[in-house]
């Protein structure tokens, strides 16, 4: 019901109260309110989804805008859509005296994320690893995709929701220990060359590239081969005794 049917119904109802001019209570002073009742009518206010606007979803990486925090990076592991708040991977973290699975030996102290406004963080952009706004695009083939407003990129599918369980928890910081180690492992080597032998020898040859020097120009792709021929030739050969 609208508030202008209420209100007319309530000046109608206040009409009929009023006495007409033949009722000897005509002159005597009203009993009414001069200030009507206000028209309660119950108009809760409609919840909003920042996180659809915002189009942040569970498994992205994103990172802290403000706080004490600010600056950090993590992987979203759940976001409440009532309260337009979301939790981080490793950022906003407490101590908390419960352990739900202690095991043997383990303290029953434990530190647990606690939830982030939605609006206090930001998807990185996949090129420039920049916090950037993120909008919806259609492809030719119809196909929904979320793009970057810096980079111009389309955004990369985020972490599987099976794989935020406990045993993958802090998947961002994984990546920076891979990251930082300095050389792939032999089996990626074995299994690169197996698949493509040129990208082998251009892996080789940029390894003695840095063997040899920055300053120095590339050098060819067979040049330790070359040289090891030519140290060949320089030694003089012993000569064979008769056995």
């Amino acid at each position: 019901m609208t508030r202008y049917i209420k209100a007319r119904m309530a000046a109608k109802a206040l009409q009929r109260r009023v006495a007409p001019p033949w009722v000897p209570t005509f002159l005597q002073t009203s009993r009414e309110r001069s200030i009507p009742k206000p028209l309660k009518e119950y108009c809760p206010v409609k919840k909003i989804d920042l996180s659809y606007y915002l189009n942040i979803q569970v498994g992205d990486l994103v990172q802290v805008l403000h706080g004490r925090d600010q600056g950090k990076r993590g992987v979203v592991l759940s976001i409440d859509k009532d309260k337009n708040t979301c939790i981080v991977d490793g950022c906003n973290m407490k101590r908390n005296f419960f352990n739900p699975r202690p095991l043997p030996g383990e303290p029953s102290m434990l530190s647990v994320e606690l939830p982030i406004h939605i609006t206090n963080v930001a998807i990185l952009d996949p090129v420039i690893k920049k916090p950037t706004r993120v909008k919806r695009r259609y492809t030719m083939t119809g196909e929904c995709v979320r793009i970057s407003k810096l980079s111009g990129c389309a955004m990369p599918p985020p972490v599987p929701e099976p794989q935020l369980d406990d045993k993958h928890r802090n998947l961002y910081q994984q990546y920076l220990d891979e990251k930082r180690y300095k050389g792939p492992l032999k089996e990626t080597y074995r299994q690169s060359y197996e698949r493509d032998k040129r990208h082998y020898n251009i892996l080789a040859r940029l390894s003695r590239y840095h063997k040899y020097g920055r300053k120095s120009s590339l050098p060819a792709p067979n040049q330790g081969q070359a040289q090891a021929a030519i140290r060949a030739l320089q030694t003089p050969s012993l000569p064979q005794q008769p056995g």
